[in-house]
């Protein structure tokens, strides 16, 4: 059900900026409002309790967000008069892939032993958006484990070209 609930208030929210010609806004405050969420994890909780009465919740979100009347303030006390800010994460989530999308915009996600230089990124990155057609948004982990080469996630396709996938696949062949 949290998807579905996250998913259908995303779809709302994001078809509104549409409509009012103010996505990229939206997505920034999102953004925003999101981080300070996840940082304050006690906020959700106070804006989440039936002990608190919707006046004073508004008047916290006020404080906290400022009191100017926005798409994303009035979507944040709508959601919390909902009793749905507990599903803030999940929403701004599945509105960051309505955005992704409508932009052209492919997430991918790089695994590497050791950080990447910024040279290295960079050619990455373009080589990734010339084989996709689309901008690339790439997001790093750093594992090493995986000792050397690289492992690339893209959606629910992953490329292992690192020296722990070559020898786990050695080990099947010999295995086999």
């Amino acid at each position: 059900m949290t998807g579905d609930v996250g998913h259908l208030y995303a779809e709302a929210l994001f078809e509104l900026s549409l409509e009012q010609n103010d996505l990229e806004k939206v997505y920034n405050d999102l953004t925003e409002c999101s981080k300070v969420f996840e940082d304050h994890p006690d906020l959700v909780t106070l804006l989440d309790s039936p002990v608190v009465m919707k006046d004073e919740k508004h008047s916290i979100i006020n404080k906290v967000f400022g009191e100017e009347s926005g798409t994303v303030h009035d979507f944040i006390c709508l959601v919390t008069d909902k009793n749905r800010i507990r599903y803030f994460g999940k929403i701004a989530e599945a509105f960051n892939a309505l955005y992704d999308d409508h932009m052209g915009i492919k997430e991918m996600t790089v695994v590497t032993s050791v950080p990447l230089k910024a040279d290295t990124r960079e050619k990455l990155i373009l080589k990734l958006e010339e084989k996709s057609g689309k901008k690339v948004k790439l997001k790093e982990e750093v594992d090493p484990s995986i000792i050397g080469g690289i492992v690339l996630k893209m959606g629910d396709t992953m490329i292992d070209d690192s020296v722990k996938g070559r020898l786990e696949s050695i080990a099947r062949q010999l295995k086999s």
